[in-house]
């Protein structure tokens, strides 16, 4: 599910202003097809388990009337309030691809899911629906989306197409810390946009997963942000020891998209899988 507009999504909304179509591609060309491998069956979900599927909405479309189905009378009434017809239809396939999903690992007719909101907007499954406990997230950039599940702990997921962000000189400046804009000042125009996708994505996970507003405090929250290094959550508030508590996973679901996965927990194995046609019309509830 989508959080509605709130402080725990403003860093994504203050980069999408300066994504119009007219700039020039990145050298990571995007590509919605995913690299990721198509599972030869469908997988359960074990306990020390995390399960990432990618797919893109376009390439969903011809089971779009399965998945307008299965939408809850608000979320039709969301998808019709979109003025273009794309942007609608995409809005049908994510939702109803996250309702499938999570019907698949429930055993529950994905028509039937039904959701709660934290607080601070963060939507959630009921505890223990359909006899189990379930923690997901979802996140999509420009013809991609992304579905974490896990059955132990929160977590969170965001992914970003990589484009120039006119910008980003401010929003770094705004949400980032002093040491980070240290490193991201360091590097070369190439590394530092994907440096700065990379900080802003993790940043994004970590919020997704707690729930809480607090992008005021977004500089507070430090991330390791360099092309080809291990992704790691340094500091919360200047604090090693609470950011130790967290695990960061760097994802790279499909070429010119950059993504990541935040949980609290360190001991959890991660499995990442393309969402297979094959499984769009059969099966995939029980």
């Amino acid at each position: 599910m989508e959080r509605p507009a709130s402080d725990a999504n403003r860093l994504g909304a203050a980069s999408k202003t300066g994504a119009a179509a007219e700039h020039p591609r990145s050298s990571l060309a995007p590509d919605s097809e995913s690299r990721w491998p198509i599972p030869a069956a469908l997988p359960k979900l074990a306990g020390d388990r995390i399960h990432v599927w990618c797919a893109g909405p376009d390439e969903l479309v011809s089971d779009q009337p399965c998945f307008a189905e299965t939408l809850s009378a608000g979320e039709r009434n969301r998808a019709e309030r979109f003025q273009f017809d794309r942007d609608r239809d995409r809005f049908i396939a994510r939702h109803g691809l996250l309702r499938r999903i999570l019907g698949h690992y429930l055993s529950l007719d994905p028509a039937g899911i039904s959701f709660i909101y934290e607080s601070r907007g963060k939507p959630a499954l009921p505890v223990a629906v359909g006899g189990q406990t379930l923690h997901f997230s979802l996140s999509h950039s420009d013809g991609l989306v992304l579905v974490a599940v896990s059955g132990r702990c929160a977590l969170g997921v965001d992914v970003e197409r990589v484009r120039p962000i006119p910008e980003s000189d401010q929003i770094v400046a705004k949400w980032f810390s002093a040491r980070e804009n240290a490193m991201l000042s360091a590097l070369s125009a190439e590394q530092k946009l994907e440096a700065f996708f990379n900080g802003w994505t993790r940043k994004e996970a970590y919020l997704k997963a707690t729930g809480e507003g607090i992008a005021d405090a977004l500089p507070e929250i430090e991330v390791s942000l360099l092309p080809g290094g291990p992704a790691r959550l340094e500091r919360i508030a200047g604090d090693e020891r609470a950011a130790a508590l967290w695990s960061l996973h760097s994802l790279a679901p499909a070429a010119g998209y950059i993504g990541a996965l935040a949980v609290r927990a360190g001991d959890l194995k991660l499995n990442c899988w393309r969402w297979p046609k094959k499984f769009q019309n059969a099966g995939f509830m029980r």
